[in-house]
């Protein structure tokens, strides 16, 4: 078998350049700190890490809406507490003035300070997040009250979404709800993966995602017994049943010089149970974002593991290779220039 000296150069040329880029990829991977810079350096490894990089990113979006679900719940809470407050305040007014020993100028001054509890009251119930919107307003969070003036029943108010607060009603047959929206669901907040993504209006249950507005007739409801027109209890009538009306009937006692009847203290106290209840659920909401938190980073850290395992190089290894390759390309220079002598030229001179 002939073999040229063209052929013995070209092998030669090849085998340096070989060693060359051997070299230059690992100083590459040495210098970036990473076994793959380049789809060609492993396509399988290449499409995990992608794939692991998309997941977590996923995972950091879960935490950031978590953090903005907890920011609007603090803000529901804090209406809330304000609430209880106004309620307490408002019974202790209440008892104090069924006491006989208070004449009507009594009242009539406690019904002031009740004017004022009422005020407070509406403006927690029509409380806006920063970007205006409603939070107790369920879906419909962008009308401009959660609890509107009651067109049937003057100085009352009925929630937006009930048949009381349509002014189209007052002259038509059916009653039809000014925003029907505001009666289905409420905003929710995606905090976790899921494995589907459909959502129903009354998705209560799914761990995957957070609760950040609520029905404001269901938060502020009462028993129902103590919401008096022209000093007639309405049980079962066109009065919608919230706290905000069981406060304007203690006023119209009060400023009547009327001794409060036992009913408004039982419907505020049926109030106040009810806006504890649904402080304790927002507390629970707010845990199971924490958790929901804690469970991604876990998560997280597992991915960012297996990770660094596909794409990220060891330094100790890298420089084993990189000192054997450059051996290596010394010895095939070496050898190119000791092949490249062996020609009849040298032995004719």
């Amino acid at each position: 078998m002939r073999i040229s000296t063209s052929q013995f150069h070209s092998q030669g040329v090849t085998s340096i350049q070989r060693h060359q880029e051997d070299i230059l990829k690992t100083q590459l991977q040495l210098s970036t700190g990473k076994r793959v810079n380049a789809p060609g350096d492993d396509p399988v490894a290449l499409s995990q890490i992608n794939a692991l990089k998309s997941t977590m990113s996923t995972i950091d979006q879960f935490a950031k809406n978590g953090d903005y679900a907890k920011s609007q719940l603090v803000l529901e809470e804090t209406a809330i507490g304000d609430s209880i407050s106004s309620i307490q305040r408002a019974r202790e007014l209440a008892i104090q003035m069924s006491n006989d020993t208070y004449n009507a100028s009594n009242r009539a001054q406690a019904a002031a300070e009740v004017g004022q509890i009422i005020e407070q009251m509406r403006n927690m119930m029509n409380y806006s997040n920063s970007e205006g919107e409603k939070i107790f307003a369920g879906s419909s969070v962008n009308v401009e009250q959660a609890f509107v003036p009651d067109p049937r029943n003057p100085g009352y108010y009925a929630y937006v979404g009930s048949p009381q607060s349509d002014q189209t009603a007052l002259t038509t047959a059916t009653a039809v709800a000014l925003d029907v929206q505001a009666n289905y669901g409420s905003r929710f907040v995606q905090i976790g993966f899921d494995d589907n993504d459909y959502l129903e209006a009354d998705d209560f249950g799914d761990a995957s995602r957070v609760r950040i507005t609520d029905n404001g007739s269901a938060v502020f409801k009462t028993d129902g017994n103590s919401v008096a027109v022209d000093g007639v209890f309405v049980t079962d009538g066109p009065v919608d049943n919230n706290i905000l009306n069981t406060m304007v009937s203690l006023k119209n006692f009060l400023e009547a010089g009327e001794r409060p009847p036992d009913e408004l203290i039982l419907d505020m106290d049926s109030a106040l149970e009810n806006l504890s209840f649904v402080r304790a659920e927002i507390g629970g909401r707010q845990n199971r974002i924490e958790s929901q938190y804690d469970g991604g980073e876990t998560f997280k850290l597992a991915l960012e593991e297996r990770r660094m395992n596909l794409e990220e190089t060891d330094i100790v290894k890298g420089i084993t290779d990189l000192t054997q390759q450059q051996n290596a390309l010394q010895m095939a220079q070496q050898v190119f220039t000791r092949v490249s002598e062996m020609s009849l030229f040298n032995y004719l001179r």
